[in-house]
């Protein structure tokens, strides 16, 4: 009975992700609060003033807060000595 247990197991996880039973308690670390699932070791963040698990589309507004501004930067200039133009061409 264990064994069919196991497989049902294995299969709901594949098709259906982990049902994340045994999680451990919120705890905060360098300003993410979440909890982590001792089966899978997924993360499942948390709001730290309402202590709610957070959506998938709040996750992302964070993780885009936390990434910064992106910055353009031009590439730089390519002297003309290393492209080959300037100079003389030898004909053979």
């Amino acid at each position: 009975m264990k064994i069919l247990q196991t497989i049902i197991d294995f299969f709901y996880e594949i098709f259906l992700g982990c049902h994340h039973s045994h999680l451990t308690r919120p705890f905060t670390i360098q300003r993410e609060t979440y909890k982590v699932c001792l089966d899978c070791g997924k993360r499942i963040y948390y709001s730290p003033q309402t202590m709610r698990p957070l959506s998938a589309r709040e996750v992302r507004r964070i993780e885009a807060s936390q990434a910064g501004e992106l910055k353009v930067v031009p590439s730089a200039k390519v002297s003309p000595s290393l492209t080959g133009e300037g100079k003389p061409r030898v004909a053979a």
